[in-house]
């Protein structure tokens, strides 16, 4: 979530090297038409049959989100129904899938060779997941961070299906175990879509870690769905509690922006620790950025746990936990132990559950500690669908790829799946070559959008007899949010050491850049100097490249129009 947005220039260049050239479809759109669009998009984006939980609403379900999508203003431009080049699936509507989507669409195809390209999702909204935070503190409105993908989709030849994945069945089975051609994606539901190629990126969901009574006792946060929830729960917590506990598990990215942006929207009535395992929060950041964190988690009063291990969690007054779960679960598993109904030990009417949570630690030491909190936010990490799904019997899904130890597909160096010729993965995969496994990427938005960029192009590449690109990836930088007007952003820039010296003396030049929130000091990675904006200033370069990086011209403008209103 806290990585700075990359640049998408890559196929640009890259077709132009080649004599194939983008599209700039978005260029060609009239702007009072797209204005027009943009004001009238609630009229045709209605999804009858499908639910705000994000659940596969059935075959009938999936005809009324193709019919909503091909009906709609300008999807059919590119002409939807006269493709007749192969059909092109994609797994997943993250940041990785929807990218790839709409990059195909931008893309000059040879006559008869543009793909017929349908996205799948088991949730009708994609979600820009870096501004969830925004959810929370009331700076964003549910439209411009989760919109639906009828409405994302209604400019280009795309069709949505909205189900969950059951199995993937290849055609031209090998010896190796591998396959030589298409397949069909077998839905929950029973339904099914055939495909030429298959683009595989499922992402990834809240792991438990096997630690007992996290699915029944916290909440995660890392779906539209989690931070209603999470949302829900603080607004009862305000109304009834008068100084609520609250306890953030993970130290990264996700548990110091959840934090601080917590601690911002209770404004010091309530108690909250950050719990970390590790010696310090922000272990693998830019020593900027973690020292920027520090300082705002402890304006706003946020306690800060190192060295501590959950080992349980357990609603006050149920019996202790006889062992572990022993395995890795998902946020989609998670039970919500907080809803209505579970029972109530103090205070509101109408079911609300406001009884205590337990959170049992231990140190290095192996010394033990309780906490108790009215609410428990879990955001220790993340572990791939493709091993979330498979320590839950009912939401196993059947691929026929090779994973590694972290469950993610392995892939060549092109982003084409290990031992199958028309499979690509991104997102969460480990990336491989030579035969030699590299090390994971970090998985954040950023590398997503520069696999998206190869995805696509490699797809063209393949289904044009072209030589495909190998995957580099750019790390452009680290963003956080630390609040409505405040955040950090480190840029991997090398500043020259006489400059860096200047700045480091305290002279008016130094104090200058401190004002502006911009500090030339402190390693980037270990290697060379880098460049720290805090305060206000990163918080408008964070909004700046979000922004930017919105999946269509279209929710540009919106997201543009939305915070333009609330002085953003």
């Amino acid at each position: 979530m806290a990585a700075v947005a990359a640049s998408g220039g890559l196929c640009a260049a890259r077709c132009s090297a080649s004599g194939a050239q983008r599209a700039g479809s978005a260029s060609r759109i009239d702007i009072r038409s797209l204005w027009s669009r943009v004001a009238g998009s609630a009229k045709h984006v209605g999804i009858s049959g499908s639910g705000s939980n994000g659940c596969g609403s059935g075959s009938s379900g999936r005809r009324a989100l193709s019919v909503a999508c091909s009906a709609a203003p300008g999807f059919g431009a590119a002409g939807a129904s006269e493709g007749t080049g192969p059909r092109v699936c994609i797994l997943g509507g993250g940041f990785g899938g929807l990218y790839t989507a709409v990059k195909l669409e931008s893309l000059i195809w040879p006559r008869g060779t543009k793909p017929r390209v349908t996205l799948i999702d088991q949730s009708d909204r994609f979600v820009f997941k870096p501004l969830l935070y925004e959810l929370l503190s009331g700076a964003a409105s549910e439209e411009e961070v989760a919109p639906p993908f009828a409405q994302l989709l209604a400019p280009y030849p795309v069709t949505f299906v909205q189900g969950r994945v059951a199995s993937v069945q290849p055609e031209h089975a090998t010896q190796d175990g591998g396959s030589t051609g298409g397949g069909t994606v077998v839905l929950a539901d029973g339904g099914s879509v055939p495909y030429d190629w298959l683009v595989v990126s499922l992402g990834a969901e809240t792991s438990t870690f096997g630690v007992p009574g996290v699915k029944e006792s916290a909440l995660p946060f890392a779906t539209f769905q989690d931070a209603q929830r999470v949302n829900e729960r603080l607004t009862l917590l305000e109304q009834r509690v008068e100084y609520p506990e609250v306890v953030v598990v993970g130290g990264g990215y996700a548990g110091v922006e959840l934090a601080a942006v917590v601690a911002e929207r209770l404004r010091g009535r309530a108690r909250i620790k950050l719990i970390t395992s590790t010696d310090d929060i922000l272990p693998q950041s830019p020593q900027g950025n973690r020292e920027t964190a520090k300082r705002a988690l402890q304006d706003k009063g946020v306690s800060i746990l190192t060295d501590a291990q959950v080992m349980e969690l357990r609603r006050a007054g149920a019996p202790a936990s006889s062992s572990g779960s022993g395995g890795e679960e998902a946020s989609s598993s998670f039970s919500s132990g907080y809803s209505s109904g579970s029972g109530s030990s103090s205070g509101g009417g109408g079911g609300e559950d406001l009884a205590k949570r337990l959170v049992y630690l231990r140190d290095r030491e192996g010394q033990q500690e309780i906490l108790e909190a009215d609410i428990v936010l879990w955001s220790a990490g993340q572990a791939p669908v493709t091993k979330a799904a498979a320590a839950d019997a009912q939401r196993q899904i059947a691929l026929p790829f090779g994973t590694n130890a972290r469950g993610a597909m392995q892939t060549d160096a092109t982003l084409r799946v290990l031992r199958h010729q028309r499979v690509f993965a991104l997102g969460d995969v480990a990336v491989s070559a030579g035969g030699r496994e590299q090390p994971p990427l970090p998985a954040t938005a950023q590398v997503a959008f520069q696999q998206a960029d190869y995805v696509a192009w490699n797809l063209w590449a393949a289904i044009n007899n072209k030589p495909l690109l190998s995957f580099s990836y750019q790390h452009l930088g680290d963003m956080m949010s630390l609040g409505t007007t405040s955040g950090a952003v480190t840029l991997p820039i090398p500043v020259p050491p006489p400059l860096s010296a200047v700045v480091q003396s305290n002279g008016p030049l130094s104090q200058l850049l401190r004002v502006a929130g911009v500090k030339l000091s402190g390693s980037y990675g270990g290697s060379s100097d880098g460049v720290t904006l805090e305060g206000p200033l990163a918080a408008a370069v964070r909004r700046a490249a979000y922004l930017y990086r919105q999946p269509t011209l279209e929710q540009q403008l919106r997201v543009a129009g939305g915070w333009a209103q609330v002085g953003f």
